[in-house]
């Protein structure tokens, strides 16, 4: 006949006690911190770069929506969407692009709402260049700017180009 197993020794059901307290604690405080993070002031910012090149009518798919306004812009240009980059942001976070012909965008955000009702964003622009060793940049800083706009309204910024093309670059905040 087997013996029965011996009672766990009461130093485990300790360990058990305390594991299961640890874990109910932090349980407790993971769900105030997210609670904690969903009250912080944000905002959705979206910024996006659009090639315009003269003496051209295409226009890019995703841009088909917005064409009559790009073309009313811009008389004569064919468009084309580099890159659209959006995410939630709150204070001092940011969002970039970096598939700009070259130049690299971003926005931070400054202030959700002020006390006129609008967002306060810092645009900056920069240039890629080669530095020292083949395949390595840095960005030289070109433009940076401050932005207050109602929420929901775009902002476009324009670069030239030495053969007439444009780079628009426009943000947005809602």
């Amino acid at each position: 006949m087997a013996k029965p197993a011996p009672l766990a020794p009461r130093c485990s059901v300790l360990r058990v006690k305390i594991a299961l307290a640890l874990a109910t604690l932090l349980w407790a405080v993971e769900s105030a911190l997210l609670a904690v993070a969903q009250d912080l002031p944000s905002r959705q910012v979206t910024l996006f770069g659009i090639l315009a090149t003269p003496s051209s009518t295409a226009v890019d798919p995703q841009l088909k929506t917005i064409a009559p306004q790009l073309r009313q812009l811009l008389p004569g240009h064919g468009f084309k969407l580099l890159e659209v980059q959006s995410k939630r942001l709150t204070i001092g976070e940011s969002v970039s692009c970096s598939k700009l012909s070259g130049f690299v965008a971003e926005t931070s955000l400054l202030n959700p709402l002020d006390t006129n009702g609008k967002v306060e964003l810092h645009f900056a622009l920069g240039e890629k260049v080669a530095q020292g060793s083949p395949g390595t940049q840095n960005v030289q800083m070109q433009a940076a700017t401050i932005v207050v706009t109602p929420p929901n309204q775009l902002s476009f910024f324009e670069k030239q180009f030495p053969d007439g093309s444009r780079l628009l670059i426009g943000m947005a905040a809602r």
